[in-house]
C-alpha cells in the first residue's frame, strides 16, 4: 500500500469534506481513519487508564474520552503537542496513532521552522498581507512567523491545510513522540 492511498486517503477526503461540514451532526458520517480504535488499543496494551492517559496528557476525562470515541477529534479538536505527547505516554508515533501502518515508515522531514520559512517567503511571493494570506488559507498564521514552535499549538487540520497552501506535505510534517514544546 503506498502513502498516498488508503488512511491518509481517508484523512485527506476527510479533511477536506469537513470544511464544508455545517455542524457536527455532518462530521459523523465521513470516513475518518480509524484513531479512536488505535489509541483505545495502544491504551490497552500499555495497561494505562483512561484516567491516567488524561492526566498525564494535562486534559479532562471527557475530552480523553471523545478520543477513543470520535475518529475526528484527533484531527480537528486536538493540539500537536498533545498527539505528540500522547504518543510518548503510549509508546507509538503520532502518525501511526492517525493513520496506522502508513505512519510506520514515515519520519518527520519537514520542520516546524521549515513550515514557517515557507510561510514567510509564501508572504513574499504573493505580496499578500500575512493576515491576507491567512485568510486565503483558512487559519491565523501570524504567530508561525513570530515562532515556529507556535505550531504545536495547531490541529492537524491546521497543520494539513497550510502545509498544502504552501506545497509541504502536511504527513512528514506531523512531529516525531519524541519531540514537543
Amino acid at each position: 500500500m503506498s502513502v498516498s492511498t488508503g488512511e491518509r486517503h481517508r484523512a485527506e477526503l476527510a479533511l477536506e469534506a469537513y470544511w464544508s461540514a455545517k455542524n457536527l451532526d455532518d462530521l459523523e458520517p465521513l470516513q475518518w481513519p480509524s484513531v479512536g480504535d488505535r489509541i483505545r488499543q495502544a491504551r490497552l496494551q500499555a495497561g494505562l487508564s483512561e484516567n491516567e492517559i488524561a492526566r498525564r496528557l494535562g486534559i479532562t476525562i471527557h475530552s480523553y474520552c471523545d478520543l477513543e470515541s470520535y475518529d475526528y477529534e484527533a484531527f480537528i479538536v486536538v493540539p500537536l503537542n498533545k498527539i505528540a505527547g500522547l504518543g510518548r505516554i503510549l509508546g507509538v508515533q503520532p502518525r501511526v496513532l492517525l493513520l496506522g501502518r502508513e505512519g510506520e515508515e514515515v519520519k518527520q522531514t519537514v520542520t516546524f521552522d521549515d513550515v514557517s520559512a515557507r510561510v514567510a517567503k509564501k508572504v513574499v511571493e504573493s505580496g499578500l498581507s500575512t493576515e491576507q494570506l491567512g485568510d486565503l488559507i483558512g487559519w491565523d498564521i501570524e504567530a508561525l512567523l513570530r515562532d515556529p514552535k507556535s505550531l504545536w499549538d495547531f490541529c492537524v487540520d491546521a497543520l494539513y491545510h497550510i502545509c498544502k497552501a504552501l506545497g509541504l506535505d502536511w504527513f512528514a510534517a506531523l512531529p516525531d513522540a519524541g519531540k514537543g514544546c
